[in-house]
Protein backbone atom coordinates (compact mmCIF):
# COMPACT_ATOMS: atom_id res chain seq x y z
CA UNK A 1 0.00 0.00 0.00
CA UNK A 2 0.81 3.93 -0.41
CA UNK A 3 1.98 5.47 2.53
CA UNK A 4 3.18 8.92 4.11
CA UNK A 5 6.26 8.52 5.02
CA UNK A 6 7.75 11.65 6.14
CA UNK A 7 7.19 15.14 6.31
CA UNK A 8 9.13 17.82 6.83
CA UNK A 9 7.26 21.30 7.08
CA UNK A 10 9.48 23.30 9.05
CA UNK A 11 12.70 24.26 8.42
CA UNK A 12 15.31 26.10 11.09
CA UNK A 13 15.58 29.38 10.48
CA UNK A 14 13.94 31.64 8.08
CA UNK A 15 14.70 29.79 4.57
CA UNK A 16 11.78 27.35 4.31
CA UNK A 17 13.76 25.72 1.34
CA UNK A 18 14.09 22.44 2.19
CA UNK A 19 10.89 21.06 3.14
CA UNK A 20 9.43 17.97 1.53
CA UNK A 21 6.88 15.50 1.52
CA UNK A 22 7.79 11.70 1.28
CA UNK A 23 5.62 8.79 0.07
CA UNK A 24 6.45 5.20 0.57
CA UNK A 25 5.05 1.97 -1.01
CA UNK A 26 5.68 -0.68 0.63
CA UNK A 27 5.73 -3.52 -1.77
CA UNK A 28 9.66 -1.71 -2.16
CA UNK A 29 9.25 -1.38 -5.96
CA UNK A 30 8.21 1.07 -9.23
CA UNK A 31 4.54 1.76 -7.88
CA UNK A 32 2.60 3.56 -10.28
CA UNK A 33 0.77 6.42 -8.65
CA UNK A 34 -2.35 7.34 -11.60
CA UNK A 35 -5.23 8.27 -9.62
CA UNK A 36 -3.86 9.22 -6.42
CA UNK A 37 -3.80 12.89 -4.74
CA UNK A 38 -1.68 15.18 -2.19
CA UNK A 39 -3.56 17.90 -0.81
CA UNK A 40 -2.69 19.93 1.52
CA UNK A 41 -5.04 21.87 4.23
CA UNK A 42 -4.74 25.07 5.98
CA UNK A 43 -6.12 24.22 10.13
CA UNK A 44 -6.67 27.64 10.33
CA UNK A 45 -9.96 27.22 7.89
CA UNK A 46 -9.84 23.82 6.96
CA UNK A 47 -9.69 24.35 3.29
CA UNK A 48 -7.40 23.22 0.76
CA UNK A 49 -4.12 25.11 0.19
CA UNK A 50 -2.25 23.24 -2.20
CA UNK A 51 -3.46 19.97 -4.05
CA UNK A 52 -1.50 18.07 -6.50
CA UNK A 53 -2.83 15.08 -8.85
CA UNK A 54 0.36 12.38 -8.67
CA UNK A 55 -0.93 10.72 -11.66
CA UNK A 56 1.97 10.48 -14.43
CA UNK A 57 4.59 10.08 -11.32
CA UNK A 58 5.83 6.86 -9.96
CA UNK A 59 7.89 6.40 -7.02
CA UNK A 60 11.29 5.18 -7.32
CA UNK A 61 12.91 1.27 -7.33
CA UNK A 62 12.90 1.19 -3.47
CA UNK A 63 9.01 2.65 -3.18
CA UNK A 64 9.99 6.25 -2.29
CA UNK A 65 8.67 9.22 -3.88
CA UNK A 66 9.04 12.63 -2.38
CA UNK A 67 7.52 16.22 -3.23
CA UNK A 68 9.78 19.35 -1.88
CA UNK A 69 11.45 22.48 -2.37
CA UNK A 70 13.98 23.24 -4.83
CA UNK A 71 16.98 23.25 -2.40
CA UNK A 72 16.03 19.47 -1.17
CA UNK A 73 18.67 17.02 -1.57
CA UNK A 74 18.14 14.34 -3.63
CA UNK A 75 15.61 16.07 -6.18
CA UNK A 76 12.26 15.83 -5.68
CA UNK A 77 10.06 14.29 -8.42
CA UNK A 78 8.04 17.33 -7.90
CA UNK A 79 9.28 20.71 -7.01
CA UNK A 80 7.55 23.45 -4.95
CA UNK A 81 8.30 26.91 -4.02
CA UNK A 82 9.89 27.45 -0.81
CA UNK A 83 7.79 27.96 1.59
CA UNK A 84 4.82 26.40 0.54
CA UNK A 85 4.64 23.88 3.22
CA UNK A 86 2.89 24.99 5.94
CA UNK A 87 4.25 25.21 9.36
CA UNK A 88 0.75 24.01 11.23
CA UNK A 89 -1.37 23.47 12.26
CA UNK A 90 -2.00 21.93 9.16
CA UNK A 91 -1.86 18.50 7.47
CA UNK A 92 -1.21 16.46 4.55
CA UNK A 93 -3.63 14.11 3.24
CA UNK A 94 -3.09 11.15 0.72
CA UNK A 95 -6.00 10.30 -1.67
CA UNK A 96 -7.26 7.79 -4.57
CA UNK A 97 -10.13 9.04 -6.70
CA UNK A 98 -10.25 7.44 -10.55
CA UNK A 99 -11.97 10.40 -11.88
CA UNK A 100 -9.94 14.02 -13.24
CA UNK A 101 -10.44 17.48 -11.15
CA UNK A 102 -11.85 15.43 -7.59
CA UNK A 103 -9.57 17.60 -5.15
CA UNK A 104 -9.57 21.39 -5.80
CA UNK A 105 -8.19 24.03 -4.01
CA UNK A 106 -10.13 25.80 -1.49
CA UNK A 107 -12.14 22.80 -1.28
CA UNK A 108 -13.58 22.15 2.25
CA UNK A 109 -11.92 19.00 4.23
CA UNK A 110 -12.98 15.58 3.15
CA UNK A 111 -12.73 12.16 4.28
CA UNK A 112 -14.03 11.00 0.85
CA UNK A 113 -11.08 8.56 -0.95
CA UNK A 114 -8.65 9.54 1.71
CA UNK A 115 -5.76 6.69 1.40
CA UNK A 116 -3.47 8.42 4.85
CA UNK A 117 -3.55 11.82 6.69
CA UNK A 118 -0.74 13.13 9.09
CA UNK A 119 -2.27 16.32 11.12
CA UNK A 120 1.04 18.06 12.64
CA UNK A 121 2.01 21.23 14.43
CA UNK A 122 5.04 23.29 15.37
CA UNK A 123 3.78 25.08 17.89
CA UNK A 124 2.36 23.44 21.07
CA UNK A 125 -0.54 25.39 21.59
CA UNK A 126 -2.08 25.50 17.87
CA UNK A 127 -5.16 23.10 17.50
CA UNK A 128 -6.42 21.76 14.33
CA UNK A 129 -9.62 19.81 15.50
CA UNK A 130 -11.72 20.26 12.53
CA UNK A 131 -9.12 18.30 10.58
CA UNK A 132 -8.46 15.93 13.43
CA UNK A 133 -12.18 15.36 13.35
CA UNK A 134 -12.35 14.48 9.55
CA UNK A 135 -9.57 12.94 9.12
CA UNK A 136 -8.28 11.12 11.83
CA UNK A 137 -11.15 11.10 14.38
CA UNK A 138 -10.41 10.39 18.33
CA UNK A 139 -7.06 11.05 17.61
CA UNK A 140 -4.14 13.59 18.65
CA UNK A 141 -1.91 16.24 16.75
CA UNK A 142 1.36 15.57 15.97
CA UNK A 143 4.03 17.79 17.82
CA UNK A 144 7.10 18.51 14.89
CA UNK A 145 9.86 18.90 18.26
CA UNK A 146 12.61 21.66 17.27
CA UNK A 147 14.52 20.77 20.03
CA UNK A 148 14.89 17.27 18.93
CA UNK A 149 18.40 18.02 17.36
CA UNK A 150 20.61 20.75 16.54
CA UNK A 151 19.98 20.58 12.92
CA UNK A 152 16.81 19.91 11.18
CA UNK A 153 14.24 17.38 11.90
CA UNK A 154 11.02 15.44 10.57
CA UNK A 155 8.52 13.91 11.34
CA UNK A 156 8.74 10.05 9.87
CA UNK A 157 6.40 7.18 10.25
CA UNK A 158 8.80 4.08 12.43
CA UNK A 159 6.16 2.42 14.81
CA UNK A 160 3.88 0.99 12.32
CA UNK A 161 2.56 0.24 8.43
CA UNK A 162 -0.73 1.44 9.65
CA UNK A 163 -2.64 4.26 7.47
CA UNK A 164 -4.47 7.10 9.06
CA UNK A 165 -2.92 6.49 12.79
CA UNK A 166 -1.04 9.40 14.35
CA UNK A 167 0.62 6.95 16.82
CA UNK A 168 3.11 5.59 13.59
CA UNK A 169 5.40 8.38 13.43
CA UNK A 170 7.99 10.01 15.87
CA UNK A 171 10.09 13.30 15.44
CA UNK A 172 13.75 12.30 13.33
CA UNK A 173 16.43 13.64 11.60
CA UNK A 174 15.38 14.63 7.67
CA UNK A 175 15.94 11.48 5.74
CA UNK A 176 14.31 12.04 2.06
CA UNK A 177 14.50 9.03 -0.19
CA UNK A 178 15.62 7.19 2.26
CA UNK A 179 14.97 4.99 5.40
CA UNK A 180 13.49 7.03 7.77
CA UNK A 181 16.62 7.58 10.94
CA UNK A 182 14.33 5.63 13.48
CA UNK A 183 15.14 4.89 17.44
CA UNK A 184 16.14 1.59 18.10
CA UNK A 185 12.73 1.41 20.39
CA UNK A 186 10.28 2.45 18.22
CA UNK A 187 11.90 0.96 14.48
CA UNK A 188 9.37 -1.08 12.37
CA UNK A 189 9.12 -4.83 13.29
CA UNK A 190 10.15 -6.96 11.09
CA UNK A 191 6.33 -8.44 10.79
CA UNK A 192 4.50 -5.17 11.46
CA UNK A 193 1.35 -5.69 9.84
CA UNK A 194 2.11 -8.50 8.04
CA UNK A 195 -1.33 -10.35 9.47
CA UNK A 196 -4.16 -9.65 7.15
CA UNK A 197 -7.89 -10.17 7.38
CA UNK A 198 -8.03 -12.12 3.63
CA UNK A 199 -11.59 -13.53 3.45
CA UNK A 200 -14.43 -12.53 5.55
CA UNK A 201 -17.35 -15.23 5.03
CA UNK A 202 -20.81 -14.49 6.06
CA UNK A 203 -24.12 -16.78 6.01
CA UNK A 204 -25.79 -14.04 4.48
CA UNK A 205 -25.13 -10.24 4.83
CA UNK A 206 -25.34 -9.73 8.02
CA UNK A 207 -24.72 -12.79 10.86
CA UNK A 208 -23.38 -14.81 11.63
CA UNK A 209 -20.03 -15.60 10.13
CA UNK A 210 -18.50 -18.76 8.55
CA UNK A 211 -15.14 -18.24 8.82
CA UNK A 212 -12.53 -15.72 8.81
CA UNK A 213 -9.42 -16.32 7.15
CA UNK A 214 -6.16 -14.47 7.76
CA UNK A 215 -3.29 -13.99 5.74
CA UNK A 216 0.70 -13.62 6.29
CA UNK A 217 4.08 -14.69 6.44
CA UNK A 218 4.35 -18.62 6.91
CA UNK A 219 5.70 -19.52 10.56
CA UNK A 220 4.46 -16.32 11.83
CA UNK A 221 3.24 -16.43 14.90
CA UNK A 222 -0.43 -14.79 16.25
CA UNK A 223 0.32 -14.40 19.58
CA UNK A 224 -0.12 -11.08 21.19
CA UNK A 225 -3.41 -10.00 18.31
CA UNK A 226 -7.38 -10.14 18.54
CA UNK A 227 -9.81 -10.50 16.26
CA UNK A 228 -12.65 -8.10 17.62
CA UNK A 229 -16.13 -7.70 16.02
CA UNK A 230 -17.91 -4.35 16.29
CA UNK A 231 -21.60 -3.68 16.08
CA UNK A 232 -22.96 -0.41 13.93
CA UNK A 233 -24.26 1.28 16.92
CA UNK A 234 -21.97 3.28 18.21
CA UNK A 235 -19.20 1.26 16.56
CA UNK A 236 -18.85 -0.45 20.50
CA UNK A 237 -16.96 -3.82 20.34
CA UNK A 238 -19.49 -6.88 20.11
CA UNK A 239 -16.66 -10.28 20.64
CA UNK A 240 -13.81 -9.81 20.88
CA UNK A 241 -10.87 -13.49 20.62
CA UNK A 242 -7.83 -13.84 21.39
CA UNK A 243 -5.33 -15.20 18.76
CA UNK A 244 -2.58 -17.89 18.81
CA UNK A 245 -1.30 -20.00 16.84
CA UNK A 246 1.30 -19.93 13.92
CA UNK A 247 0.55 -19.52 10.02
CA UNK A 248 0.86 -22.81 8.24
CA UNK A 249 2.87 -23.21 4.71
CA UNK A 250 0.22 -21.75 2.84
CA UNK A 251 0.37 -18.28 4.52
CA UNK A 252 -3.18 -19.22 5.42
CA UNK A 253 -5.19 -19.25 9.19
CA UNK A 254 -9.01 -20.59 9.15
CA UNK A 255 -10.50 -19.45 12.19
CA UNK A 256 -14.36 -21.69 11.39
CA UNK A 257 -17.30 -21.71 13.44
CA UNK A 258 -17.80 -24.96 13.53
CA UNK A 259 -15.59 -28.33 12.92
CA UNK A 260 -12.40 -29.75 13.64
CA UNK A 261 -8.88 -27.47 13.59
CA UNK A 262 -7.34 -28.56 10.18
CA UNK A 263 -3.95 -28.48 11.55
CA UNK A 264 -1.96 -29.85 14.72
CA UNK A 265 -2.18 -26.76 16.81
CA UNK A 266 -5.21 -25.26 18.40
CA UNK A 267 -6.98 -22.87 16.40
CA UNK A 268 -9.20 -20.31 18.01
CA UNK A 269 -12.88 -20.63 16.73
CA UNK A 270 -15.89 -17.86 15.58
CA UNK A 271 -18.35 -20.19 16.76
CA UNK A 272 -18.65 -19.13 20.88
CA UNK A 273 -19.59 -15.81 19.45
CA UNK A 274 -22.98 -14.68 19.82
CA UNK A 275 -25.09 -13.45 16.39
CA UNK A 276 -25.93 -9.95 16.72
CA UNK A 277 -29.58 -9.44 15.34
CA UNK A 278 -28.23 -6.42 13.06
CA UNK A 279 -24.99 -7.96 12.00
CA UNK A 280 -21.68 -6.94 12.63
CA UNK A 281 -20.89 -3.42 11.16
CA UNK A 282 -17.34 -4.35 10.80
CA UNK A 283 -13.87 -6.85 11.69
CA UNK A 284 -10.51 -6.22 13.29
CA UNK A 285 -7.15 -7.42 14.03
CA UNK A 286 -5.66 -5.44 17.03
CA UNK A 287 -1.89 -5.76 17.90
CA UNK A 288 -2.65 -6.15 21.59
CA UNK A 289 -4.03 -8.58 24.16
CA UNK A 290 -6.01 -6.35 26.23
CA UNK A 291 -9.29 -5.45 24.44
CA UNK A 292 -11.93 -3.56 27.15
CA UNK A 293 -15.52 -4.44 26.56
CA UNK A 294 -16.35 -0.43 26.33
CA UNK A 295 -13.86 -0.18 23.68
CA UNK A 296 -14.98 1.59 20.44
CA UNK A 297 -13.41 1.45 16.69
CA UNK A 298 -10.21 3.05 16.68
CA UNK A 299 -6.96 3.15 14.54
CA UNK A 300 -4.57 2.94 17.93
CA UNK A 301 -2.67 -0.76 17.30
CA UNK A 302 -5.08 -1.44 14.31
CA UNK A 303 -3.51 -3.90 12.41
CA UNK A 304 -5.84 -4.84 9.75
CA UNK A 305 -9.64 -4.20 9.19
CA UNK A 306 -12.92 -4.72 7.66
CA UNK A 307 -16.00 -2.79 7.28
CA UNK A 308 -19.16 -4.53 6.13
CA UNK A 309 -22.44 -2.74 4.99
CA UNK A 310 -25.68 -4.24 3.03
CA UNK A 311 -26.24 -0.70 1.47
CA UNK A 312 -24.81 2.50 0.90
CA UNK A 313 -25.65 5.06 3.68
CA UNK A 314 -25.91 2.26 6.35
CA UNK A 315 -22.65 2.18 7.47
CA UNK A 316 -20.52 5.30 8.68
CA UNK A 317 -20.04 6.85 11.74
CA UNK A 318 -17.53 5.39 14.53
CA UNK A 319 -16.40 2.45 11.94
CA UNK A 320 -15.09 5.04 9.38
CA UNK A 321 -11.65 5.00 11.41
CA UNK A 322 -11.19 1.80 10.39
CA UNK A 323 -11.07 2.41 6.93
CA UNK A 324 -13.83 2.53 3.72
CA UNK A 325 -17.11 0.50 4.19
CA UNK A 326 -18.11 -2.49 1.71
CA UNK A 327 -21.68 -3.09 0.06
CA UNK A 328 -22.70 -6.89 0.32
CA UNK A 329 -25.28 -8.62 -0.71
CA UNK A 330 -28.16 -9.27 2.27
CA UNK A 331 -30.75 -10.82 0.94
CA UNK A 332 -30.56 -14.67 0.54
CA UNK A 333 -29.54 -17.50 2.73
CA UNK A 334 -26.16 -18.82 0.89
CA UNK A 335 -22.60 -17.73 2.33
CA UNK A 336 -21.01 -15.34 0.57
CA UNK A 337 -17.76 -13.61 1.21
CA UNK A 338 -15.47 -10.51 1.14
CA UNK A 339 -12.23 -11.55 -0.27
CA UNK A 340 -9.44 -9.62 -0.58
CA UNK A 341 -8.11 -8.88 -3.97
CA UNK A 342 -4.95 -6.85 -5.53
CA UNK A 343 -5.96 -5.13 -8.23
CA UNK A 344 -5.22 -1.63 -9.93
CA UNK A 345 -3.64 0.29 -6.72
CA UNK A 346 -6.70 0.75 -5.87
CA UNK A 347 -8.31 2.23 -2.82
CA UNK A 348 -10.48 -0.81 -2.42
CA UNK A 349 -9.55 -4.27 -1.49
CA UNK A 350 -12.06 -6.41 -1.30
CA UNK A 351 -14.39 -7.65 -3.38
CA UNK A 352 -17.62 -10.42 -3.40
CA UNK A 353 -16.65 -13.82 -4.20
CA UNK A 354 -18.21 -16.95 -3.12
CA UNK A 355 -16.73 -18.90 0.21
CA UNK A 356 -12.83 -20.09 -0.55
CA UNK A 357 -11.49 -21.30 2.81
CA UNK A 358 -7.82 -22.18 2.80
CA UNK A 359 -6.94 -22.07 -0.92
CA UNK A 360 -6.67 -18.86 -3.07
CA UNK A 361 -9.25 -16.14 -3.22
CA UNK A 362 -11.62 -16.03 -6.46
CA UNK A 363 -11.00 -12.42 -7.51
CA UNK A 364 -12.28 -10.58 -10.81
CA UNK A 365 -10.08 -10.71 -13.87
CA UNK A 366 -9.07 -8.10 -16.35
CA UNK A 367 -8.98 -10.77 -19.33
CA UNK A 368 -13.05 -11.56 -18.43
CA UNK A 369 -14.06 -8.07 -18.61
CA UNK A 370 -16.98 -6.39 -20.34
CA UNK A 371 -16.79 -3.11 -21.49
CA UNK A 372 -19.90 -0.58 -20.93
CA UNK A 373 -19.83 1.66 -23.58
CA UNK A 374 -23.37 3.10 -22.64
CA UNK A 375 -24.68 6.47 -23.67
CA UNK A 376 -28.56 8.27 -22.38
CA UNK A 377 -30.03 10.94 -23.01
CA UNK A 378 -30.54 13.50 -20.19
CA UNK A 379 -32.24 16.70 -19.70
CA UNK A 380 -29.58 18.65 -17.90
CA UNK A 381 -26.16 18.28 -17.79
CA UNK A 382 -25.31 20.88 -14.95
CA UNK A 383 -25.24 18.56 -12.33
CA UNK A 384 -22.34 16.51 -13.96
CA UNK A 385 -20.95 19.30 -14.21
CA UNK A 386 -20.81 20.62 -10.88
CA UNK A 387 -20.72 17.53 -8.90
CA UNK A 388 -18.82 15.16 -11.34
CA UNK A 389 -17.39 12.54 -8.61
CA UNK A 390 -20.71 12.29 -6.45
CA UNK A 391 -22.44 11.62 -10.21
CA UNK A 392 -20.04 9.10 -11.27
CA UNK A 393 -19.59 7.34 -7.85
CA UNK A 394 -24.23 7.21 -8.19
CA UNK A 395 -23.75 5.68 -11.59
CA UNK A 396 -21.62 3.06 -10.47
CA UNK A 397 -23.82 2.08 -8.09
CA UNK A 398 -26.86 2.30 -10.35
CA UNK A 399 -25.14 0.10 -12.77
CA UNK A 400 -24.24 -2.59 -10.12
CA UNK A 401 -27.63 -2.77 -8.53
CA UNK A 402 -29.20 -3.25 -12.25
CA UNK A 403 -26.37 -5.73 -12.90
CA UNK A 404 -27.08 -7.79 -9.18
CA UNK A 405 -30.97 -7.16 -9.65
CA UNK A 406 -30.45 -9.17 -13.61
CA UNK A 407 -28.95 -11.91 -12.68
CA UNK A 408 -27.51 -11.98 -9.05
CA UNK A 409 -23.96 -12.33 -10.09
CA UNK A 410 -22.45 -11.74 -6.48
CA UNK A 411 -20.63 -8.28 -7.64
CA UNK A 412 -19.35 -5.20 -5.65
CA UNK A 413 -17.86 -2.05 -6.81
CA UNK A 414 -14.05 -3.40 -7.60
CA UNK A 415 -15.99 -5.47 -10.43
CA UNK A 416 -16.50 -2.20 -12.05
CA UNK A 417 -12.92 -0.70 -13.21
CA UNK A 418 -11.70 2.81 -14.91
CA UNK A 419 -15.89 3.91 -14.97
CA UNK A 420 -16.01 7.24 -16.71
CA UNK A 421 -18.75 9.50 -17.68
CA UNK A 422 -18.93 12.61 -19.35
CA UNK A 423 -22.09 14.83 -20.39
CA UNK A 424 -22.38 17.15 -23.65
CA UNK A 425 -25.65 18.39 -25.34
CA UNK A 426 -27.88 16.14 -22.64
CA UNK A 427 -25.81 13.12 -23.95
CA UNK A 428 -24.11 11.09 -20.99
CA UNK A 429 -21.54 8.57 -22.57
CA UNK A 430 -20.27 6.01 -20.04
CA UNK A 431 -17.10 4.00 -20.35
CA UNK A 432 -15.64 1.76 -18.28
CA UNK A 433 -15.19 -2.14 -17.60
CA UNK A 434 -16.95 -4.76 -15.62
CA UNK A 435 -14.50 -7.24 -14.69
CA UNK A 436 -15.66 -10.87 -13.62
CA UNK A 437 -14.53 -13.86 -11.62
CA UNK A 438 -15.21 -16.69 -14.21
CA UNK A 439 -16.40 -17.18 -18.25
CA UNK A 440 -20.13 -18.12 -16.98
CA UNK A 441 -20.51 -14.99 -14.97
CA UNK A 442 -18.57 -12.74 -18.21
CA UNK A 443 -21.67 -14.54 -20.03
CA UNK A 444 -24.07 -13.20 -17.29
CA UNK A 445 -22.71 -10.07 -17.55
CA UNK A 446 -22.71 -9.90 -21.25
CA UNK A 447 -26.48 -10.96 -21.30
CA UNK A 448 -27.07 -8.03 -18.72
CA UNK A 449 -25.48 -5.62 -21.03
CA UNK A 450 -27.10 -6.29 -24.07
CA UNK A 451 -30.64 -6.26 -22.14
CA UNK A 452 -29.43 -3.08 -21.01
CA UNK A 453 -28.55 -1.63 -24.44
CA UNK A 454 -32.43 -2.99 -25.57
CA UNK A 455 -34.22 -1.54 -22.47
CA UNK A 456 -36.69 1.31 -22.69
CA UNK A 457 -36.45 1.33 -18.88
CA UNK A 458 -34.83 4.40 -17.68
CA UNK A 459 -31.72 4.60 -14.87
CA UNK A 460 -32.32 7.38 -12.22
CA UNK A 461 -29.20 8.69 -10.95
CA UNK A 462 -29.15 11.16 -7.83
CA UNK A 463 -32.80 11.57 -8.44
CA UNK A 464 -32.09 12.49 -12.94
CA UNK A 465 -33.73 10.08 -15.55
CA UNK A 466 -31.33 8.89 -18.26
CA UNK A 467 -33.09 6.80 -20.84
CA UNK A 468 -31.29 4.95 -23.93
CA UNK A 469 -30.38 7.37 -26.75
CA UNK A 470 -30.63 5.59 -30.47
CA UNK A 471 -27.15 7.90 -31.10
CA UNK A 472 -25.53 4.47 -28.81
CA UNK A 473 -26.36 2.19 -31.84
CA UNK A 474 -22.92 2.33 -33.21
CA UNK A 475 -21.82 1.54 -29.43
CA UNK A 476 -24.81 -0.83 -29.64
CA UNK A 477 -23.59 -3.33 -32.75
CA UNK A 478 -19.80 -2.92 -31.56
CA UNK A 479 -20.35 -5.58 -28.34
CA UNK A 480 -22.43 -7.87 -30.40
CA UNK A 481 -20.29 -8.50 -33.53
CA UNK A 482 -21.64 -11.71 -35.03
CA UNK A 483 -19.12 -14.01 -37.65
CA UNK A 484 -20.69 -12.26 -40.91
CA UNK A 485 -19.94 -9.02 -39.40
CA UNK A 486 -16.33 -10.01 -39.47
CA UNK A 487 -16.58 -11.55 -42.80
CA UNK A 488 -17.83 -8.97 -44.22
CA UNK A 489 -14.76 -6.86 -43.04
CA UNK A 490 -12.66 -9.57 -44.14
CA UNK A 491 -14.36 -9.84 -48.23
CA UNK A 492 -13.86 -5.15 -47.89
CA UNK A 493 -10.32 -6.45 -47.26
CA UNK A 494 -10.01 -8.64 -50.02
CA UNK A 495 -11.71 -6.48 -52.72
CA UNK A 496 -9.00 -3.32 -51.80
CA UNK A 497 -5.87 -5.98 -52.51
CA UNK A 498 -7.62 -7.23 -55.82
CA UNK A 499 -8.67 -3.63 -57.06
CA UNK A 500 -5.64 -2.73 -56.41
CA UNK A 501 -3.63 -5.17 -58.42
CA UNK A 502 -6.08 -4.40 -61.71
CA UNK A 503 -5.12 -0.83 -60.91
CA UNK A 504 -1.64 -1.35 -61.17
CA UNK A 505 -1.89 -4.11 -64.03
CA UNK A 506 -3.35 -1.17 -66.27
CA UNK A 507 -1.21 1.10 -65.63
CA UNK A 508 1.58 -1.35 -66.63
CA UNK A 509 -0.27 -1.89 -69.99
CA UNK A 510 -1.08 1.58 -71.08
CA UNK A 511 2.90 2.58 -70.12
CA UNK A 512 3.19 -0.32 -73.25
CA UNK A 513 0.82 1.20 -74.97
CA UNK A 514 2.58 4.41 -75.02
CA UNK A 515 5.92 3.05 -75.87
CA UNK A 516 4.51 1.02 -78.90
CA UNK A 517 3.11 3.94 -80.18
CA UNK A 518 5.96 6.25 -80.03
CA UNK A 519 8.80 4.03 -80.88
CA UNK A 520 12.74 5.62 -80.93
CA UNK A 521 13.92 7.34 -84.04
CA UNK A 522 15.61 5.03 -86.38
CA UNK A 523 18.99 7.03 -86.53
CA UNK A 524 19.56 5.54 -83.14
CA UNK A 525 19.13 2.05 -83.98
CA UNK A 526 22.56 0.38 -84.76
CA UNK A 527 22.05 -1.29 -88.21
CA UNK A 528 23.60 -5.05 -88.24
CA UNK A 529 23.52 -7.37 -91.51
CA UNK A 530 21.01 -9.69 -92.16
CA UNK A 531 22.86 -12.76 -90.61
CA UNK A 532 23.96 -10.63 -87.56
CA UNK A 533 20.42 -10.19 -87.26
CA UNK A 534 19.16 -14.41 -88.12
CA UNK A 535 21.91 -15.02 -85.66
CA UNK A 536 20.41 -13.13 -82.85
CA UNK A 537 16.73 -14.38 -84.06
Amino acid sequence: KLLISEINPDNPGGREDTEYIELFYTGRRHFDLQGYWLVLYNGKNNLAYRVLDLSGHHTNELGFFLVGSSAVSPAPMIRLPSNTIQNGADAVALYYSNTTSSYKATAAVTARGLVDAVVYTSRPSEKADRLIQVLLPGQSILYEDDSHSPEDESLSRCNSLSAKLQSSFQVTVTTPLAENSCSPSAALPPRASAILINELCLVNGTAPYCFVELKGEPGASLKGHNLVLFSKKGGKVSASIPLWGTFGATGLFVLAADGEPKHDDMKPTVKDIPAASEGYGAIAVYNTSLIPGDMKATAENLVDAVVFTCGPGSGGGQLDVLGPSYVVPCKGDRPVSLSRCPCCGAALHFAVSAPTPGVRNSCPQEALGVDLDLCFLTPDCSAWALNRSRMLESMGSVLLDSLEQNCSCGVSRLYLQELNATCADGLVQVSGQVWARQPEQQRDIMAWHRGLLASPQPLSVEGRVLRSSAECSTWRNAPQMSPGGSSFQGWEIALFVVGSLLLALLLIGLAFHLIRRHPPHYTNIEMNDRREMAADF
